[in-house]
């Protein structure tokens, strides 16, 4: 049986993105929950868009730092988002980290939340809930963020084919990823 594929594999992502997804959805998201969906539904919404190649371009860093997008990860520079170090140390831990990583590169965790949401390349925090529409996708509700305006035609077709070359048929865990980290952890208020 061939190896099961991730995340970085079907998008043909580089270490550094995933260490970037990690870190942006970790932040970014709700991490409640063994699986912690909101964390998915981050990555959903950064792959979809990667997809629609219209907020930042193709590499993961340049979508997190594109302007106004991702508070969360605003004074950081792309060099540290892509560092698992860095990533351990804002995120709380090698451990979190690792989990979180294992989470985003998980093609069932993050294709369930990219179908749910239709592919959704715009979203709003909890502050907003008053502004939440009932088309809306939330995946805790009261809890996550919530996600709307979905990919079109043939780009979310493209992402649901994408999504259903890492899927499997059992039950869904995380996708295991080598735990990587490094001795040196760069200064956040330090430009790289």
């Amino acid at each position: 049986m061939a190896p099961r594929k991730t995340v970085q594999d079907i998008f043909g992502l580089k270490p550094e993105e995933v260490n970037a997804l990690a870190v942006l959805s970790g932040l970014e998201g709700f991490r409640g929950g063994a699986n912690s969906p909101d964390v998915a539904a981050v990555a959903a919404n950064v792959l979809s868009r990667r997809l629609s190649g219209q907020w930042g371009g193709n590499d993961i860093r340049n979508i997190a730092k594109a302007p106004g997008q991702y508070v969360a990860v605003d004074n950081y520079t792309m060099s540290q988002l892509a560092d698992p170090a860095f990533g351990a140390k804002v995120l709380g831990g090698e451990t979190e980290f690792n989990r979180l990583r294992n989470i985003v590169n998980n093609p069932d965790l993050v294709g369930q939340q990219f179908n749910q949401s239709k592919g959704a390349q715009s979203f709003r925090g909890v502050s907003a809930y008053g502004n939440k529409k009932p088309e809306d996708y939330m995946p805790v509700p009261g809890k996550s963020n919530f996600y709307f305006n979905g990919l079109k035609g043939d780009l979310y077709n493209k992402g649901v084919g994408l999504f259903k070359q890492g899927t499997t048929s059992g039950p869904v865990s995380a996708a295991p990823v080598t735990p990587v980290t490094t001795a040196v952890v760069s200064d956040p208020k330090k430009s790289d």
